[in-house]
């Protein structure tokens, strides 16, 4: 079948850290489907800070980038680069049958959920079946992540579009394992919710490589210092924002110094973020000497430096209207992957971590549950955090390869296309 997948962060090797679509799309190319990407020409998630080209080929791969303004943060300039994508997937239609073929399915993604509208057109125009992506909860993560109120114009607004998509589709893939009733309680019909989670690709993933970016270096340079002297190493590799928690991390390291475990450990914070510079000050004003900022290594790198430590600490705020949904985060399948026992402070019980036991989690942000957890990790003998840690990469082996994965998604959409043409 011919699918048009719109994504507007769409990432892949060279392009972006989104590395979702081209995984799945290299999978569904292995059977004979082929897969057309689009992607905004600008947005954050980028590799580099140019514009896209207008299409790339990558990996057998073909990407079209519709064009979009740049931005920067997240005000009304970041509003009008999604209005940008929306307007441009209308007019795809004029290159339709001249360079693309009419699509038989249509996968909307939702990084940001507006498109849904535009995908709804272009699905109807075309006779395809529309598969709604569903990655976070919209307006659920806008009110509790980021404190809108619930009556704020453009939350009622984004409720409604979670309606109409819910409505819309003819499928909803979703990357939260327990969102169907969440999902039902806002127009979802029955039988149209399956879970599609975050995989990694073994088939075609670049193993990872010893650091060679200067931050890179500088981050294996400290791991083997800190190992010189016998301590354990815990990383949180990614985003230094306010969803990601750290704030709540510096606390306990804190309070776990002044127990006098100061020389037991080291924590690698490997990014950047909204709040790094005052996740920097907040650390220097505490006297933390065994925790330490690295600026963002390639993707490779990272999975490298996770290697080569021994806990992973999966930060976020404990939003647990969203989180007891459950969870995506790229960080903890890199983790699993890499073999660590996985520290995960929020109340999450349809988390890869509790549902692969790779880890603790805490059910709570607080403070203490997170110092008892990351205590329990520093006292546990090596092996037991190897057998911990080992659950993790043995349920990525058997559950989370993009093959998969792929093949899983496509047999829920053949199954749903099939229910269409009986209908």
């Amino acid at each position: 079948m011919n699918i048009w997948y719109f994504n507007h962060y769409a990432g892949g090797p060279g392009i972006g850290r989104a590395l979702r679509p081209y995984h799945l799309s290299r999978a569904w190319a292995d059977v004979g489907h082929t897969t057309t990407i689009f992607v905004a020409s600008f947005h954050h998630l980028q590799d580099t800070p140019e514009p896209l080209p207008p299409e790339m080929v990558v990996d057998g791969v073909r990407y079209i980038s519709l064009p979009t303004r740049p931005y920067l943060g997240n005000g009304l300039g970041r509003l009008k680069n999604m209005n940008d994508y929306c307007r441009a997937m209308m007019r795809l239609t004029a290159r339709v049958p001249n360079d693309l073929a009419k699509p038989d399915v249509i996968i909307i993604s939702s990084p940001q959920p507006y498109a849904i509208f535009s995908a709804v057109k272009l699905a109807r125009r075309y006779g395809a079946q529309l598969t709604l992506e569903v990655r976070d909860l919209w307006p659920l993560s806008l009110v509790e992540i980021n404190g809108n109120s619930k009556f704020h114009p453009f939350v009622l607004f984004t409720a409604f579009t979670e309606w109409f998509a819910y409505t819309k589709a003819h499928l909803v893939a979703s990357l939260l394992g327990g969102a169907e009733a969440h999902m039902r309680a806002h127009g979802l019909g029955p039988n149209k919710f399956v879970h599609v989670p975050n995989g990694v690709s073994t088939a075609s993933m670049i193993a990872p490589e010893i650091p060679r970016s200067a931050a890179g270096k500088e981050a294996a340079a400290q791991i083997a210092a800190w190992k010189a002297e016998g301590r354990l190493i815990a990383i949180h590799p990614g985003a230094q924002g306010i969803p990601n928690g750290l704030d709540k991390l510096l606390e306990v390291m804190s309070r776990l110094n002044a127990q006098g475990l100061e020389s037991q450990y080291g924590v690698l914070l490997v990014g950047k973020g909204g709040m790094t510079d005052q996740l920097k000050a907040d650390a220097a004003e505490r006297q933390l000497p065994n925790v330490r900022f690295i600026d963002p290594v390639p993707n490779t790198e990272s999975r490298w430096l996770s290697s080569a430590s021994d806990i992973g600490y999966s930060g976020k705020r404990d939003d647990r209207n969203v989180f007891r949904h459950g969870t995506s985060f790229n960080k903890t399948i890199e983790f699993m992957q890499a073999g660590l026992p996985i520290l995960l402070p929020i109340y999450s019980p349809h988390s890869l971590v509790a549902q692969s036991g790779c880890g603790i989690v805490t059910g709570t942000d607080e403070a203490n549950a997170i110092a008892k957890a990351f205590t329990q990790l520093l006292e546990m003998s090596p092996d037991d955090r190897a057998r911990m840690g080992e659950k993790g990469r043995a349920y990525v082996a058997e559950r989370l390869d993009y093959y998969k994965i792929a093949a899983d998604y496509i047999a829920a959409i053949e199954q749903t296309q099939n229910a269409i043409a009986n209908n």
